[in-house]
């Protein structure tokens, strides 16, 4: 009978591996070692940080940010009694207009319409005669008096306003009307002169074609 030893198990050599192991340890104590040392610790303790906001920020919803929260608004956002945000300061208003003082004098009035009256002298033909030109002419005199009134007045205690005017044979009325001469009146006043004797009748001419004047004076009553 053979009697036979038990194997004896192998071992495996760990040795390199809890070498390596070892180093690896070693080198990662190191690394947060120096880390810990280099790094503010107030940095770690609350570490992800915002480098733009220290607090936190407020935005609009939209991904942008409005502005960084203050100490104070993070403060009562972490115990759930936020303080309300201020809102932006509102634009200055216009001052309003400043009173008048007692010492301004008092806007001056428009002078008062002066008393004018008007009166249709003569009125010089070119050639040949119009009888009834003057009369149909001064009929009109109320209304060169009101014109001058209105705008403005003599500029003088007396004034005239010569007015230039073509008739024709068959129709018999003042055409191509404009002033020819002013004295003392102004120039809407002498337009609205000869606006008045535009289109007035003064009867039928010894020609075909005749130019004439009217001439109207004006005086202060």
């Amino acid at each position: 009978m053979t009697l036979s030893h038990p194997r004896t198990p192998r071992t495996r050599n760990t040795t390199p591996w809890l070498l390596g192991a070892s180093l690896g340890l070693a080198a990662l104590g190191l690394t947060l070692a120096t880390r810990s040392a280099d790094a503010d610790p107030r940095e770690e303790a609350r570490y992800p940080y915002d480098p733009a906001c220290a607090w936190g920020r407020l935005a609009n919803g939209r991904g942008m940010l409005v502005r960084c929260l203050t100490q104070a608004e993070a403060a009562g956002l972490a115990t759930g009694k936020p303080k309300p945000v201020a809102a932006a300061p509102a634009a200055p208003s216009a001052a309003p207009p400043a009173a008048p003082t007692a010492s301004e004098a008092p806007p001056e009035k428009p002078p008062a319409p002066q008393n004018v009256s008007a009166n249709l002298v003569q009125v010089l033909v070119d050639e040949g005669k119009l009888p009834a030109a003057e009369k149909r002419l001064r009929e009109a005199n109320d209304r060169y008096a009101e014109c001058v009134t209105k705008h403005g007045g003599l500029s003088q205690a007396k004034g005239e306003v010569h007015v230039r005017f073509l008739v024709r044979g068959v129709r018999g009325r003042a055409e191509g009307v404009s002033v020819q001469r002013r004295v003392a009146v102004g120039a809407d006043a002498a337009q609205c002169v000869a606006h008045v004797v535009d289109r007035r009748w003064v009867g039928t001419p010894e020609a075909p074609l005749v130019g004439a004047t009217a001439v109207v004076r004006f005086e202060r009553r």
